[in-house]
């Protein structure tokens, strides 16, 4: 986490000073929202931004992480990671490390980052969760571990348990009526599915828009 805070730092201060903008407005999505508040710790970063909104963020880590790394053999690991990471490549990850990802979602792991990792002041944090209602509706591998995050985080969107999305001062939760729900991955428009009753790309032209009413 450390690595990706500070090339999200890097970034940011790249983009002021090709813009001449004052400040960013940060959307991270997963561990991405981890990443970011990561980054607003790093010296003469924060006073370049002037929100960070979250999107199905575990910031309080999933439990059903901690028990993949200590209670689940690592010949099952490397097969869960096996999935994950062919999946990942196919969408256009390099080198996607799954394995190395989850130690960072543990919930031991984010209590400690929580403790470290106070919100930086001036910054707008605001985020978003979804929920999967049936396991059966998230595509591969979300359909697999979605009964395991049940199990021990509860309603989920298929990898991070709902308890774990609030942050910062505005909480939105999103979910559809029916059998399909929100995953983890429609969030981000993975699968190119339209959904009923949610349209992604609308639903991020309007939390841009929210952002500028703000003054953001």
């Amino acid at each position: 986490m450390t690595e990706s805070g500070k090339e999200i730092a890097a970034r940011i201060l790249q983009i002021v000073s090709e813009t001449g903008c004052e400040k960013v407005n940060i959307i991270g999505h997963s561990k991405g929202g981890l990443d970011a508040r990561a980054a607003l710790q790093l010296p003469g970063i924060a006073e370049h931004v002037a929100s960070l909104t979250t999107v199905n963020t575990p910031h309080r880590g999933c439990e059903f992480a901690d028990y993949l790394l200590t209670k689940i053999p690592v010949r099952k690991q490397n097969a869960i990671a096996k999935a994950y990471n062919t999946a990942l490549h196919k969408l256009g990850d390099p080198a996607p490390d799954f394995l190395g990802a989850v130690n960072n979602l543990t919930a031991s792991f984010c209590r400690e980052f929580n403790d470290k990792t106070p919100d930086a002041p001036g910054v707008y944090y605001q985020s978003i969760g979804s929920g999967l209602n049936r396991a059966c509706n998230g595509r591969f591998p979300l359909n697999f571990t979605y009964h395991l995050v049940n199990y021990f985080d509860g309603a989920n969107d298929g990898l991070v348990g709902e308890r774990s999305f609030p942050w910062g001062a505005k909480y939105q939760f999103l979910t559809v009526t029916g059998k399909r729900g929100i995953s983890h991955g429609d969030m981000i428009d993975l699968n190119r599915e339209n959904i009923p009753q949610f349209d992604v790309r609308e639903f991020f032209v309007q939390l841009v828009a929210d952002l500028k009413k703000r003054g953001l």
